[in-house]
């Protein structure tokens, strides 16, 4: 017999939304006491009462009117995220990257000639094509509210020299015969400047917008700059070449300790003697003796010598050689896994960061005595306009410390971002060679043949070639 105490109790449900409002889900009590159930009526009253506007999975709803289960949670709605537009993105119609890989001859010897470095543009080629970016999608999450989306972003890329653009923006044209590739994030096409002749007092220093090939040498002490590449067919002696692009020294550098070599892309050299080399690409020459080179990516050294002896020698990824030091223990040092450069470009950001530091500070306390002098109706115009100027240049100083500090960011995620380098031996390494990877080091003792040198753990591992 029924309790009259008993008072029956009908089902009911509790809706919980997510904290990003993208999910809802709903629970089913059970009734007590011969409560009934909700109609499904009262369920989707319910379920609007509760703010569910948008999402509602209508399939698993119809299904819970005729069984469902109770104080299990259903997804009952679910929101729709937004989908940002694709970014815009250049079809270029000729090689941004060139990969250098010298031919070896039957003697032995590498073609360091044959290279085609150079790509060509003639006036009126398309040599590049803009896809211009999306609009997105808006989504909404499960309370009806819009989730606005963003526009891809425009593709980055810029005109340089001796390029024109379509009326739409979306194609461009080479205005000039030359050599078109990408410098400085833009897209130029460069005019070539050649010497037939050395470097010497008649011509004296080269500074050039485009390509220059030199059919002589380069004597000491002269300079050449280049904005594209730089080809020599004859010796570099102690001179200063600098290009933005690659540079190839058919005959090689005798540097005579004095000779320095900058280049933004990738250097091809006979050989490398006597000097100080910094490169942001690739390293391909037949012999490295007693010099101190810098090199972003990989230094393969081969030919009939692959010889790499005395200095100091850094890759970011890769060193390969065929013999490493000599027979009379000459010391060498070798380190990769560390890209040089962008170390390099981190230190002296932060020799900046500091400097800047320092000028604000002194400054800043300029600006608060005068301020101080101003509240007090004690500055006269002169120094009135001196305080604006202080609080202007405080404002600068601020916005390249924030633009400063924002760049030690990506360089240090770029410096992270390189894995453990290796140096590869196809003859032999000799003693007295200080090896570095990473952080680990090694010097050999004895003659090592036939290697591959890697890191594992804090040391460095000895493998088969």
């Amino acid at each position: 017999m029924k309790n009259p105490q008993q008072v029956p109790k009908n089902e009911s449900v509790t809706v919980k939304i997510s904290p990003d409002k993208m999910n809802a889900y709903i629970i089913f009590h059970i009734p007590e006491n011969d409560g009934r159930r909700m109609t499904k009526n009262e369920i989707q009253d319910y379920l609007h009462l509760e703010g569910l506007r948008q999402g509602i999975d209508h399939e698993v709803l119809e299904s819970l009117f005729e069984n469902r289960n109770y104080e299990y949670l259903y997804n009952i709605a679910r929101g729709k995220e937004a989908i940002k537009g694709e970014d815009g993105k250049v079809i270029y119609n000729f090689q941004t990257e060139k990969k250098i890989k010298p031919t070896e001859r039957e003697d032995g010897t590498v073609d360091f000639y044959n290279l085609n470095l150079i790509e060509n543009a003639h006036e009126g080629d398309i040599i590049a094509v803009i896809i211009a970016p999306t609009d997105g999608e808006d989504g909404y999450d499960v309370l009806g509210q819009p989730i606005f989306s963003s526009k891809g972003r425009p593709a980055n890329v810029k005109r340089g020299r001796n390029v024109s653009s379509s009326e739409d923006g979306l194609k461009f044209f080479a205005t000039k015969d030359g050599q078109v590739g990408v410098i400085d994030g833009k897209i130029v096409v460069s005019e070539v400047f050649e010497v037939d002749s050395d470097v010497n007092t008649s011509t004296g220093n080269i500074n050039f917008v485009g390509s220059v090939v030199i059919r002589g040498n380069v004597l000491s002490d002269f300079k050449v700059f280049a904005a594209g590449n730089i080809d020599v067919y004859g010796v570099v002696e102690g001179a200063t070449l600098e290009s933005k692009g690659s540079m190839n020294l058919h005959s090689g550098v005798l540097g005579n300790g004095k000779a320095e070599i900058k280049v933004g892309g990738d250097l091809v050299a006979k050989y490398i003697e006597n000097c100080n080399i910094i490169v942001n690409g690739n390293i391909v020459s037949e012999a490295i003796l007693h010099s101190n080179v810098r090199c972003s990516k990989n230094i393969e050294i081969g030919g009939k010598t692959g010889l790499i002896v005395g200095g100091n020698v850094t890759a970011g990824k890769l060193i390969k050689a065929k013999v490493i030091g000599s027979n009379f223990g000459t010391h060498t040092e070798l380190k990769v896994g560390v890209d040089p450069n962008l170390v390099e470009m981190y230190k002296k950001n932060k020799e900046e960061i500091e400097r800047i530091k320092s000028e604000k500070t002194k400054s800043s306390q300029l600006r608060e005595l005068l301020e101080t002098k101003n509240k007090k109706n004690l500055l006269d115009d002169e120094k009135k306009i001196l305080l604006e100027k202080i609080v202007h240049t405080n404002n600068f100083i601020t916005r390249r410390i924030e633009e400063l500090n924002e760049e030690q960011e990506l360089l240090m995620e770029k410096i992270q971002e390189i894995e453990n380098g290796e140096i590869k031996v196809e003859q032999k390494i000799c003693p007295n060679v200080e090896i570095y990877i990473s952080n680990a080091y090694m010097r050999t003792r004895e003659d090592i043949s036939r290697c591959t040198l890697r890191k594992e753990g804090a040391d460095v591992k000895i493998s088969a070639y």
